[in-house]
C-alpha cells in the first residue's frame, strides 16, 4: 500500500470515528467540538479519551491521555 493510499485511509478512519463521537456527544449533551477535534487528531487514542471521560468533560485533555496510554 503507498503512502497515499495510507494516509487517505487513515484520515477517513479518523473521520468516521469523529463522526460517532460527534454523534454520541450531543445524544448525552456533552461539548462536541472538543471531542470531534481530539478525535480528528488521535484518533482511537481520542475515543478511548472520550469514553474513559465518562461525561465529564471537565477532566483535562492531557489527564485523560496519561489513563489511555496506561491501560
Amino acid at each position: 500500500m503507498s503512502k497515499a493510499k495510507l494516509l487517505k485511509l487513515t484520515l477517513a478512519v479518523h473521520a468516521v470515528l469523529a463522526a460517532v463521537v460527534a454523534v454520541d456527544a450531543r445524544r448525552h449533551g456533552r461539548c462536541v467540538g472538543k471531542w470531534v477535534a481530539v478525535t480528528l487528531l488521535t484518533g482511537l487514542v481520542g475515543v478511548a479519551a472520550y469514553v474513559l471521560s465518562g461525561g465529564d468533560d471537565d477532566v483535562p485533555l492531557d489527564e485523560l491521555v496519561d489513563q489511555v496510554e496506561l491501560e
